[in-house]
């Protein structure tokens, strides 16, 4: 099951803000800042396109442009939806999403956009997975 991340207004507002920048660093003769505000856009196009999560067998990958891995769903202890988390790994476009605690101290935070399936796919693997609204 393949899940793609839900894309929030703030991380879609970063694209016109930076283009104008970008824009004006060019007209003003600036090129080598124009030049890293365009690999800065890229690079969030690249994240914008190609941010999931999938379960496969008792894995969940995540992936967001460079950041990728995965972690064992048997780890996972327990799943806080609508929740934004400030530590951890966050392979996420939105600030909504889904804060999943694995091993001892470990915290994942997604943002898919069907939240409810990536949960119920998580506790068919396992059950014993809490859930926190």
């Amino acid at each position: 099951m393949k899940f793609y991340s839900s894309k929030g207004w703030i991380f879609g507002a970063m694209f016109p803000v930076l283009g104008a920048f970008a824009g004006i660093s060019f007209a003003d003769g600036v090129y080598v800042m124009a030049l890293l505000l365009c690999v800065c856009i890229l690079y969030l196009t690249w994240m914008w396109f190609d941010t999931w999560y999938q379960i496969i067998g008792d894995e969940l990958l995540y992936r967001s442009a460079l950041i990728k891995g995965s972690i064992k769903i048997n780890a996972i202890t327990e799943v806080i939806k609508n929740k934004t988390i400030t530590s951890g790994v966050k392979p996420a476009l939105s600030t909504k999403g889904i804060a999943i605690k694995y091993n001892k101290w470990d915290e994942l935070y997604v943002s898919a956009i069907d939240a409810e399936g990536l949960i119920a796919g998580l506790k068919q693997v396992k059950p014993e997975i809490r859930v926190v609204d």
